[in-house]
């Protein structure tokens, strides 16, 4: 359906959701570069905190301030203090870290007496979520304290909770928010070699960040980059495993795990793209749309896009075309965390083909996505070996 999209209307509007949807790389890329005209604040909204738990989150839920929700000028301040906290540097220093995660994940998940698995909740979904607890020097073994955190978050975020559910949310998060605090004041107090000492020490005089702030940046490394890499993971192995020859390939030359990464973010977008909002009346190859109106940049569709990529529906990690793929985004909003989702799908895709080179799918894999309209996060793939 995308396809024909690209091909007969690139760009058009969805009655369901009330937006337009853009399906072709170039238009995203010059939509992305144009913040001006295509404001990035409603990518994601936070409601309002329960009426009884606002002494206890007395600036809002923690998520309220979102970099991938903020416009020019704000946005470069916000970018300036993650970069520093998702530095190549700070990366690299915790790439041991991580491959000691990974490894540890994967003995336990060998321990299976009936050698199966569902490797997302036993491996992918795990690297993401204890990788970015080392970086902000947390206790990596708390990761199901972490999943809570994170399906409360994106459930705040991605639904229209009633009042009752919405006090549940607020009281998981209220856990969460202290959490978070409690990290920020001891950073201050010790500061250290983690993300949140590293975010602290950009600060230019006159310009320290917020605590709010601090805590939106904090929890935005956690909803940006747990359950995206962790679905980019499971779709790698699976991809690689529909392709065994390009499995071995990689098996053989480990030079080849990045561009495996990068073609299975290509070839199954972890997300469905972002949303903007036209800040005056435009067109769009021809498409009158009116001020206000919301435009999805499908970033699904455009790594598909046959005028950029050759053979654009074939997994193929030799590709000579392969670039940044569009899932990645364009423009300022480029992902920041794009090198960090890199060393942990490496990681993890090494340490499979190091101690699991003979895993296969289970029948198809069963896998099993969540019905979520903009991030379809993968929560089954059965394997065995």
């Amino acid at each position: 359906m995308l396809a024909q999209a690209r091909r007969n209307h690139p760009v058009f509007f969805m009655p369901k959701y009330g937006w337009y949807v853009v399906t072709r790389l170039d238009d995203i890329t010059r939509i992305a570069n144009d913040p001006e005209t295509f404001s990035n604040r409603m990518f994601v909204t936070v409601p309002e905190v329960p009426a009884g738990f606002r002494t206890r989150l007395p600036l809002g839920f923690p998520m309220k301030v979102q970099l991938a929700a903020a416009d020019p000028p704000a946005h470069g301040r916000l970018k300036r203090y993650m970069q520093a906290a998702l530095s190549p540097r700070i990366i690299a220093a915790h790439a041991d870290q991580i491959r000691q995660i990974a490894r540890q994940l994967v003995d336990e998940m060998l321990r299976s007496p009936d050698r199966q698995a569902n490797l997302v909740t036993s491996y992918a979904d795990r690297i993401p979520m204890m990788a970015i607890a080392a970086l902000l020097d947390a206790p990596v073994e708390d990761y199901d304290r972490y999943r809570l955190w994170v399906d409360a978050s994106l459930e705040l975020i991605t639904t229209n909770p009633s009042p009752e559910r919405l006090e549940c949310l607020a009281e998981t998060l209220q856990d969460f928010d202290s959490f978070i605090r409690k990290l920020i004041h001891d950073r201050r107090e010790r500061p250290g070699e983690d993300a949140i000492s590293k975010m602290l020490a950009a600060a230019d005089e006159g310009d320290a960040l917020g605590e709010e702030e601090i805590l939106g940046l904090v929890s935005s490394m956690l909803l940006g980059g747990t359950d995206t890499t962790s679905t980019a993971i499971g779709n790698m192995v699976w991809n690689l495993l529909h392709h065994r020859d390009q499995w071995e390939a990689v098996r053989a030359d480990r030079s080849l795990l990045a561009k495996a990464f990068e073609e299975s973010v290509r070839f199954r977008d972890p997300g469905r793209g972002p949303i903007r909002v036209a800040t005056q009346d435009v067109e769009i190859r021809g498409i009158p749309i009116p001020k206000g109106s919301l435009i999805q940049l499908c970033t699904m569709a455009a790594d598909h896009d046959e005028t950029v990529f050759d053979h654009a529906d074939r997994f193929d990690i030799f590709r000579n075309d392969l670039k940044i793929a569009p899932a990645w985004g364009r423009g300022i909003h480029m992902c920041v965390g794009r090198l960090l989702a890199h060393l942990e799908g490496e990681i993890a895709l090494d340490i499979l083909l190091d101690h699991v080179p003979d895993l296969e799918l289970v029948g198809d894999g069963g896998r099993l996505y969540t019905p979520q309209l903009m991030m379809p996060t993968l929560r089954c793939l059965n394997v065995s070996w």
